[in-house]
């Protein structure tokens, strides 16, 4: 499989092959503007969309400097992070990681779907895989507090240039705190079937004043921007030294199942998209988030950087997904 790196380079290469000044790559901005509207009332949210040709970096956007919470988009910078304290030689990657029972985290987690007795010890490159390849919750508080927490994730973030993308909190932490109920630390074991019961109980209204709370949080925020120059970097190879690592983290988010209706569903044939989704619940009518960004390379060669995030949407799952393939066909439309 080729690097993310190399087709981007080379992409770069065979432009510059035609002519020493070949035709700057763009966007038809005039039609992206004009169409992004309808799609965006359609999504009965607010949508931020970016896009970045790698050719010459030109980018448009929508909302593109608005900030939207994340969720789990956030877990493809941490296992980039992950991946760098690696290279620092804090980690190995068959290194073993002890998880105990005690210690899940809220909502989707395959490995504590599969966890068998009190304590079980995964490699390193496994709970890199769970997180930002499944989604893994458990996997990814797991990774953040071995590395060191979120300041390390804003750390390397910054180091890399990337203003605009904030990573705050634990899974654990933020995903009570957006309906209004405390989040939970290190020490608390969580009872999730009880969790939930709590949460159905709470008032309505004040479950609803505290999304609407949330939805204005900077804090696990990125903005569409920020997110494309993001995944620019990971296909320029700029944010691991070597190979491998890169070639790792680029199987990984190629590979992943997730959001085969969002952007992906609006993809010709033959076009190749490494992503991460991310995706909130959906209380009282008002679901919390619903994203995705990564990489497309299209049969024709072109390669674009694409981010969307829907936040606040009344729509059903259906209809939020739908919008992210609109957006993707609406982009491939667009380019010149």
């Amino acid at each position: 499989m080729l690097r993310f790196a190399a087709i981007a380079l080379a992409c770069l290469a065979a432009s510059q092959a035609v002519s020493t000044n070949p035709a700057r790559a763009d966007w038809d901005k005039a039609k992206l503007d004009r169409e992004i509207v309808a799609i965006e009332r359609q999504s009965k949210g607010r949508l931020g969309v970016a896009l970045l040709d790698l050719k010459d970096s030109r980018t448009w956007s929508h909302r593109g400097t608005e900030s939207f919470p994340m969720q789990s988009v956030f877990k493809w910078p941490l296992a980039i992070a992950v991946l760098q304290a690696v290279e620092a030689g804090r980690f190995k990657l068959d290194e073993k990681i002890t998880i105990r029972r005690s210690e899940f985290s809220l909502y989707h987690s395959p490995l504590a779907k599969a966890f068998e007795g009190e304590s079980n010890a995964y490699p390193l490159r496994e709970l890199i895989a769970l997180a930002a390849g499944e989604s893994d919750n458990t996997a990814a508080d797991i990774l953040m507090r071995e590395i060191g927490g979120p300041r390390v994730v804003r750390a390397m973030l910054a180091a890399g240039g990337i203003q605009g993308i904030t990573v705050d909190r634990y899974e654990r932490q933020f995903q009570p705190e957006v309906f209004g109920l405390p989040g939970f630390g290190w020490n608390d074991v969580i009872d999730e079937p009880a969790y939930r019961a709590k949460l159905a109980a709470l008032d309505p209204a004040k479950r609803k004043a505290a999304l609407q709370t949330a939805l204005k949080d900077r804090r696990d925020s990125a903005t569409p921007e920020a997110s494309v120059l993001f995944v620019e970097a990971q296909a320029r190879g700029n944010w691991l030294r070597g190979p491998a690592h890169n070639a790792l983290i680029d199987r990984i988010v190629t590979e992943t199942k997730s959001g085969a209706d969002r952007i992906r569903a609006g993809l010709p044939e033959g076009a190749r998209f490494a992503h991460k989704t991310g995706l909130g619940l959906t209380m009282d009518g008002i679901n919390h988030a619903t994203n995705d960004i990564g990489l497309v390379n299209l049969p024709n060669g072109r390669v674009f950087a694409i981010a969307v995030y829907l936040a606040g949407s009344t729509a059903d799952a259906r209809t939020r997904e739908a919008a992210h393939a609109a957006v993707a066909k609406l982009a491939v439309a667009a380019l010149r």
